[in-house]
């Protein structure tokens, strides 16, 4: 394509097929998706956008719906209808004290319109997703193992169950993998505009849901350690030097950086920055814990029971490995669904990942992959306290990342092998020759020798086209040459 790289106009090729594919699952799913109460609220909370008009306005004084969740989640739905032709004046707040019926009959139920609309609107941002998570196979790994990851999560039943509602939850993983994407850049490169944009990106995500927010934690001490490490003392003159380590720097200011863009786009916080942000976090904790009480069936009792929730919704209730073995296993009128397979897959590529990260050292891309990604992880683990399928997204974000660094790996592992190895047969034993029997190459051309006997005669032996007019080449001279120790018998090599 003229004088273009061939290799970025593939890339982008693949990224838009990728879309297509999740984008086609996510829509036609959205019709089947049951309606969540979550999915009113949210786009009760449209007219959000709307009001970032007035920032001092009554939306954005203290109360429920401002503490209960940040802002961003609602600025998508706004856009998203918007887009759409609907506007932002929408249903009233779900009340989860009462049943369906008094919510719909109160006006507190979305509108099919504003439903599908915000509905397709998740669903393009989950396919961004899907996107991002094949460029960023790409960066780690190569071509394949980005599409691996990618269709690892285009396919996956969570991620299009998410991606076909209303909810912001797909937004946080979408602000999630550009985060990590904008640290293996930072990494490769580092730079104030890329340090910039992945403090931004971590501040975004918080303002969906609030614990991106804390990544920049582990991140900057990172970049605290780079800093001491460059300013400690020369062994050889004892002197100290300037902390003038590049990436350093740019990991030690990501704090201030993501808190400056969380505070900025939620004017809630404006009046009293530390006090209600502080506020947010209390509040979502508060809720997480009421939710395990008034649902004793999705409570969760701490860490332990809660990587054992991960494992179930991830290797049991929805997995990718048994929607294909189930659906190949129904063609033919059989019952197949195994589990365990996906989390399998995937600790063995974070398993690599951890690899990559301990051999390439602070500064390597693997390792902010791994503190990213790791530490979002992490986060969910230690405060789950409802068992709620929405709240594994970020872990399956993680789980398709490294299960693309394992398919990267493994196609680079079977191009590294010589060419035809699957279809080479073993070498059969050599044949016994019996005692005293000349070797072959005295016996080829010996008068009498099945090789001679069979020769066409007047076929001159010399000649490589026999019967042809060409004149034979010349037969080269050759020397007897007595190898020590075989007494009287010669052997003749050319000169």
């Amino acid at each position: 394509m003229g004088g273009g790289r061939p290799g970025v106009s593939r890339d982008a090729r693949i990224a838009l097929v990728l879309f297509g594919i999740a984008l086609w699952q996510n829509l036609a799913a959205g019709a089947a998706t049951p309606v969540h109460p979550d999915e009113s609220r949210w786009l009760n909370r449209a007219h959000y956008l709307r009001d970032l008009a007035a920032p001092l306005g009554p939306t954005w004084r203290e109360g429920y719906l401002t503490r209960g969740q940040p802002p961003l989640g609602s600025y998508l739905m706004g856009v998203g209808l918007l887009l759409q032709g609907r506007d932002l004046a929408t249903n009233g707040v779900w009340d989860f004290r009462y049943g369906d019926a008094w919510n719909a009959a109160r006006g507190n139920a979305a509108r099919p319109a504003d439903l599908r609309a915000g509905r397709r609107a998740n669903a393009v941002v989950g396919a961004l997703t899907v996107v991002v998570v094949f460029r960023l196979g790409t960066r780690l790994g190569n071509r394949v193992g980005g599409v691996v990851g990618a269709l690892f999560l285009a396919l996956h039943p969570l991620m299009i169950r998410l991606g076909s509602q209303a909810l912001a939850d797909g937004l946080l993983v979408l602000l999630l993998a550009l985060a990590v994407l904008a640290a293996v850049r930072l990494a490769e490169r580092p730079s104030w505009s890329r340090g910039l944009g992945l403090g931004a990106l971590l501040g975004l995500g918080g303002a969906t849901k609030l614990s991106p927010l804390l990544l920049s934690l582990p991140l900057a001490a990172l970049g605290v350690g780079l800093l001491a490490r460059a300013t400690a003392p020369d062994r050889s003159t004892g002197a100290a030097g300037w902390p003038g380590d590049p990436l350093g720097w740019r990991l030690a200011a990501l704090p201030a950086v993501a808190a400056a863009v969380f505070v900025a786009v939620s004017p809630f916080l404006w009046p009293d920055p530390i006090g209600r942000t502080g506020d947010l976090f209390a509040f979502r904790v508060e809720e997480m814990g009421r939710q395990g009480t008034n649902w004793q069936a999705v409570a969760v009792s701490g860490p332990g029971d809660a990587l054992a929730r991960v494992g179930a919704t991830l290797g049991e209730r929805f997995t990718v490995s048994g929607r294909i073995a189930s659906g190949m296993a129904g063609r033919v009128g059989a019952a197949w669904r195994p589990t365990g397979v996906d989390p399998a897959l995937g600790l063995a590529g974070a398993a690599l990942l951890l690899l990559r990260a301990a051999r390439g050292g602070a500064r390597d891309p693997h390792t902010l992959v791994a503190i990213v990604l790791g530490g979002q992880v992490a986060l969910i683990v230690l405060g789950l306290r409802a068992d709620f399928a929405r709240y594994h997204l970020p872990v399956l974000l993680a789980e398709a990342v490294c299960v693309g660094v394992l398919g990267g790996e493994l196609w680079a592992a079977g191009r590294r092998l010589p060419p035809g190895w699957w279809t080479r047969e073993p070498r059969s034993p050599a044949r016994a020759t019996p005692a005293g029997t000349p070797p072959a190459w005295s016996r080829r051309h010996r008068p009498g020798s099945a090789t001679t006997a069979s020769r066409p005669a007047g076929v001159d032996p010399q000649r490589r086209d026999a019967g042809s007019d060409r004149t034979p080449p010349p037969a080269r001279h050759a020397t007897t040459v007595r190898q020590p120790g075989s007494g009287d018998t010669g052997v003749s090599w050319p000169r």
